[in-house]
């Protein structure tokens, strides 16, 4: 699915449709980050916030955004239940960031009814909103500005 701007999101595998899959993603947009977002993440396309319907309640779908690099996007940032932003696209999450084709894909996976699952139901529906940014990484893994929310 293409969305507004330059970014592409998509149901994946390594970026590619997976063969078989009856995932659907309903609905993209971009919405204005929330005020209480962390002065550190910058968020040059906005949220890019997407709901996908699923073939199985509480599975696990992986998704992959592109952006172009010039963005300078370091990783796909979701804020969990608690109120924690983490860069789903960083190994820790089983994610990546891939160079591909002159533009930059950010893999990720989320779980329906799970931490990062915005409705946090199973109920065969994924919300997710999202953004595409880049925050300055500090060796503590904690956001300068953070209240106590840590980060990977």
């Amino acid at each position: 699915m293409v969305g507004s701007g330059s970014e592409d999101l998509g149901v994946s595998q390594g970026g590619k449709v997976a063969s078989g899959s009856h995932t659907r993603i309903t609905s993209l947009e971009q919405k204005a980050a929330p005020a209480q977002t962390p002065k550190a993440l910058e968020t040059p396309i906005a949220l890019t916030s997407f709901k996908a319907t699923l073939e199985t309640a509480g599975s696990t779908e992986t998704f992959s955004l592109y952006v172009d690099p010039k963005i300078g996007a370091n990783g796909y940032w979701l804020q969990d239940h608690s109120g924690t932003w983490v860069n789903l696209a960083s190994s820790p999450y089983g994610g990546k960031m891939v160079d591909e084709g002159g533009r930059l894909r950010l893999d990720f996976t989320i779980t329906d009814g799970g931490a990062f699952d915005a409705d946090g139901q199973a109920n065969g529906s994924i919300t997710a909103p999202g953004a595409a940014a880049q925050m300055a990484l500090s060796l503590m893994g904690q956001a300068p500005d953070a209240a106590g929310g840590l980060w990977f």
